[in-house]
């Protein structure tokens, strides 16, 4: 083992030490739910994107539909004064308008699934956090009464000989 392996792993000792000895469960514990909020506020955003996104795809396919549906009266209004030119026209118009209808519903379908998942993951989420904060007020009332313990054993522990029942004895 070399000089700076030896360095290295005494200085990642002493770091590690005094992290620990830094470390509060309480503070992580909190910090911990902040951070699955944060996460929460995100995701909700995330859901509230991908539903107005939904929507407007939604509107996008809408127009199309009745664009759609204007084109072929345009064209059987050409047809009935008998101007076949207009009419393919509008029928060849009518056509672009239903591919455009095609591409759109699919893209919705597409939107429509993700804006479940993320839906799911948000219930998700939301459960989780619950948990986490039912857990993290356990695991305070368990450091605290920890603690209290330990303030009970020093006490116990600093009666000694020096103490007035020894005198008394």
């Amino acid at each position: 083992m070399g000089f700076f392996d030896r360095v290295s792993r005494l200085f990642r000792a002493n770091l590690n030490d005094l992290v620990s000895k830094a470390e509060d469960p309480v503070k992580i514990l909190d910090q911990s739910v902040n951070d699955m909020q944060a996460d929460l506020v995100k995701l909700r955003q995330a859901v509230a994107l991908a539903i107005s996104s939904q929507k407007r795809l939604l509107n996008q396919a809408d127009q199309s539909d009745k664009q759609i549906k204007t084109w072929y009266e345009r064209a059987e209004l050409a047809l009935q004064k008998g101007e076949e030119d207009l009419a393919r026209e509008a029928l060849t118009r009518r056509k672009s308008f239903q591919e455009s209808s095609f591409s759109l519903h699919g893209q919705l379908k597409a939107q429509e699934g993700q804006v479940e998942m993320l839906k799911r993951s948000l219930l998700t989420l939301e459960g989780k956090i619950a948990e986490a904060k039912t857990k993290k007020d356990m695991l305070k009332a368990r450091a605290q009464a920890a603690q209290a313990q330990q303030r009970l054993q020093n006490a116990v522990g600093n009666i000694g000989t020096n103490s007035a029942m020894a005198a008394f004895d």
